[in-house]
């Protein structure tokens, strides 16, 4: 079963406008391109469509009241909250710096969304802290898991994780001695997909009963940023066009990726060193929230690696 990424409205508009200015594109093109950036509509035609208030309400209905709040809190005033308990702790994703206390001969364990698929693991000591992946659950809500431990107590670094859908960075702390509390379990929710989740089902309900969506800010198409040049090996996932708004950087991959493991993507300095870069993948698209003049997207180690390099045009 193919797994699908939920797209935002307002990503899908805006690729349809910025599409309708490209003049270079022919029409087959553009609607290729809207196509995969929109996320096709479930059910069928029969069936009346839900309310956007059901749709609400069904989203905020949780049996983790902390995390409703949590989700209610960001959505009212854009803050979430870190959830945490007696050896638990529940961060939000992208929206604080995770710091994770951990101790010798014990683990910590981090535990990432349902169906989320780990690439690679980079610790900053790796001789004092080790690390090892896991997985639990069936082939359908198969759930990945990175255990942290410590060596040494009253030491530090940082915890990078890829996967197929983010860029996790961590720090990492060990307690200063043998009273000292730990972390056993350590996970994350995604407020921003969530409320991304919900506009998109109520926009598509409203659609289809007929109502307006609300306005979207337009975005001129003289914005856009077309110029990047893609070069590197014939990987299967050599990306098929990439273009940026200003603001962000959007790399569209081939088919072709579902069915390959996923490349990292790193931003290289003027002295062509690597460092990760925050990206999500969205409709077969990843999604950089920064501009760069030189990426490298790379997949596997040594002699093997495969390497493709994408670098921004005058």
């Amino acid at each position: 079963m193919k797994r699908r990424i939920p797209v935002c409205v307002a990503l899908s508009v805006w690729v349809t406008t910025m599409i309708a200015g490209c003049a270079a594109a022919s029409p087959r093109e553009r609607e290729a391109l809207v196509a995969a950036a929109r996320e096709p509509a479930e059910g069928s035609g029969e069936e009346a469509p839900p309310s956007p208030a059901s749709i609400k309400a069904a989203f905020l209905d949780s049996s983790d009241p902390e995390l409703t709040e949590a989700i209610r809190r960001f959505q009212a005033t854009g803050e979430a909250p870190v959830i945490r308990s007696v050896g638990f702790v529940r961060f939000p994703f992208g929206e604080s710096q995770p710091v994770l206390t951990c101790k010798p001969l014990r683990v910590c364990d981090v535990q990432l969304e349902p169906g989320e698929r780990v690439i690679d693991v980079a610790v900053g000591d790796s001789d004092r802290w080790l690390t090892s992946k896991l997985e639990s659950g069936g082939e359908r809500a198969r759930v990945a898991h990175v255990v942290v431990k410590p060596t040494e107590f009253n030491v530090s670094t940082n915890l990078v994780i890829t996967t197929d859908r983010r860029v996790y960075h961590l720090g990492l702390i060990s307690a200063a001695g043998e009273n000292g509390g730990y972390f056993r379990s350590v996970r994350f929710y995604y407020p921003a997909d969530a409320i991304q989740r919900w506009e998109s089902a109520s926009a598509a309900a409203s659609n289809r009963e007929g109502d307006v969506v609300a306005a979207l800010p337009s975005v001129s198409p003289d914005a856009l940023h077309f110029g990047y040049r893609v070069s590197g090996g014939p990987a299967a996932w050599r990306p098929t066009q990439v273009f940026d708004d200003g603001t962000r950087v959007f790399i569209r991959m081939p088919d072709a990726m579902r069915a390959n493991e996923a490349p990292a993507l790193f931003v290289q300095s003027e002295r062509e060193d690597n460092a990760l870069v925050n990206y999500r993948v969205r409709g077969g698209y990843y999604v950089v929230d920064r501009l760069f003049e030189r990426a490298v997207l790379a997949l596997g180690v040594g002699r093997r690696q495969q390497r493709v390099v994408i670098t921004r045009l005058p």
